[in-house]
């Protein structure tokens, strides 16, 4: 038996993307972070009856450029990473349209080192968000 909320409700009803659309993950992009997120997901939602060990990133989907998503939705990270929607599905990753565009969930297998670890080396390295504010 699972406890959390169901992510269901919260998923949006779009087309997959296609393989071409950067996936951005705002930094610190570190096996702990990703962990520590991914539990924190775990702990909150299900999805499909089980707990969700999931990331969220952002994908530059329609009317979502890199640079829009880095200044509006990535103001206050100084740094990311990008990956491509195909690199990940290859992969074998689930991409969730949670919330609101451009948000998804990237599904793990668990929230572990291991899974942080291989699901990073899909990843670029890590860039510097030039559109970083301090504050709004």
């Amino acid at each position: 038996m699972s406890h959390g909320q169901p992510i269901e409700p919260l998923i949006r009803a779009e087309e997959p993307p296609s393989d071409a659309v950067v996936v951005i993950r705002g930094g610190p992009i570190t096996v702990a972070k990703i962990v520590e997120h991914a539990a924190r997901q775990q702990a909150v939602f299900t999805y499909r009856g089980e707990p969700m060990v999931a990331i969220s990133v952002d994908l530059t989907i329609e009317g979502w450029s890199l640079e829009r998503i880095l200044g509006e939705r990535m103001w206050s990270r100084s740094r990311y990473s990008i990956t491509t929607a195909g690199a990940l599905r290859s992969a074998g990753y689930e991409l969730v349209p949670t919330s609101k565009a451009p948000h998804y969930s990237v599904v793990l297998p668990e929230a572990s080192a291991r899974s942080a670890v291989d699901l990073l080396a899909h990843f670029g390295p890590t860039l510097v968000n030039e559109f970083r504010q301090r504050r709004r």
